[in-house]
């Protein structure tokens, strides 16, 4: 009788309706923990295959439906399968593995990848955000970016193995990367090609590692680096800074870029492309009678015409007053909010006015009833 196998959700601790970024993010951690080259407890080895194989499967959109209708039967082809004959599944177990073991270890199911015959790959293109002034955005100029990225060890040149020494071939896999591993359901043969766990399928064994790195072909590494920002760029606008992303998992790739997303900070203004938007306070005399607003823009100061009887809420407009257009010679527009400010602590002597206004107020009303 077979051994009862665990359920695959259960195996890489995820929900049954978990997303393809959650199984991920899920195998990532449980394959760098259980993985035989890290992890040198009894059973980490079954561990590991247990947890490639739960991946594999739920990685794989057809066969994830067949499981999660007909549970381990549902992989044996439609819930069960005829009897009597042994069925070769390496179709649907040969794939599935290649794309999370090229991003967690470089391909193949390991930490390093094997060279193509073009050469090593370059490394991934990494993406931060930034947030820069809107000072910097109107004049442009550079700002200084800190970075801690991976980096190929400079000690072993990204092997691994510490210098004087070369990583050997691994025995167990015969330098391929990959293995087959076999069971039998009842009259049915299931085959998997998975990544060898001795040497995490890059199909070599670091016997002495390097000091550097421990071993690992990478270090952190950090940098300070001088972006450069256009005048008028747009905000979410994308700047690529070449071999400033991750480092290649081939000892000698080159790195990937750095592409950086650049977005406007400003606790006064709001952006609306090249236009600015600012509420600005007045005092209801000020609003009553009228004058004129000196804005602090990115521009420097502007004067805002405010008309006598200007109401609460109203929205005053200056032509070419807001921010430059991205690789053109306009300029966008300023839109000045006010926010009609009503006082509370009033003095002796404007308590008065304000009194007197009153009266007059009453007044009026009381003429035009009279009328």
């Amino acid at each position: 009788m077979a051994e009862a196998k665990r359920d695959y959700y259960e195996v890489l601790g995820v929900e049954r309706g978990a997303d393809d970024g959650e199984l991920k993010k899920a195998f990532r951690k449980l394959a760098r923990e259980w993985h035989p080259d890290r992890n040198q407890s009894p059973g980490a080895e079954d561990r590991f295959k247990e947890i490639s194989e739960a991946y594999g499967v739920l990685s794989d959109a057809q066969q994830r439906a067949a499981y999660d209708r007909y549970g381990h039967a549902g992989l044996g082809g439609g819930g069960g399968g005829g009897g009597g004959f042994n069925q070769d599944f390496s179709d649907i177990f040969g794939g599935g593995f290649g794309s999370i073991f090229d991003s967690l270890f470089g391909g193949g199911g390991g930490r390093r990848q094997q060279r193509r015959p073009s050469g090593p790959r370059p490394g991934r293109n990494a993406t931060i955000e930034i947030a820069v002034s809107l000072d910097r955005i109107a004049h442009g100029g550079t700002e200084q970016l800190k970075l801690v990225r991976r980096a190929e060890c400079h000690v072993c040149g990204g092997t691994g193995a510490k210098p004087g020494t070369e990583p050997k071939r691994c025995t167990g896999c015969r330098g391929t990367g990959q293995r087959v591993v076999e069971r039998r359901e009842g009259p049915m043969l299931f085959r998997q090609v998975v990544g060898c766990p001795t040497c995490g399928g890059s199909g070599t064994v670091v016997e002495h590692p390097c000091e550097g790195c421990k071993g690992d072909g990478q270090v952190d590494q950090e940098e300070t680096l001088e972006l450069k920002i256009p005048v008028g760029i747009a905000d979410g606008a994308v700047l690529r800074v070449p071999g400033r992303g991750e480092a290649s998992e081939d000892p000698g790739g080159i790195p990937g870029d750095l592409h950086v997303v650049v977005h406007a900070r400003d606790e006064r203004f709001v952006r609306r492309g090249a236009h600015l938007g600012v509420t600005e306070p007045l005092s209801a005399v000020m609003a009553t009678l009228g004058t004129t607003l000196v804005i602090d823009t990115p521009n420097g100061p502007v004067e805002v015409d405010v008309p006598a009887g200007t109401q609460h809420g109203t929205t005053l407009h200056v032509g070419g007053a807001g921010l430059p257009e991205f690789r053109s010679s306009g300029r966008g527009d300023l839109f000045v909010t006010v926010e009609v400010e009503v006082p509370v602590d009033l003095s002796v002597e404007e308590q008065a006015l304000y009194e007197q206004l009153a009266d007059l107020e009453r007044a009026r009303r009381a003429a035009e009833d009279d009328e």
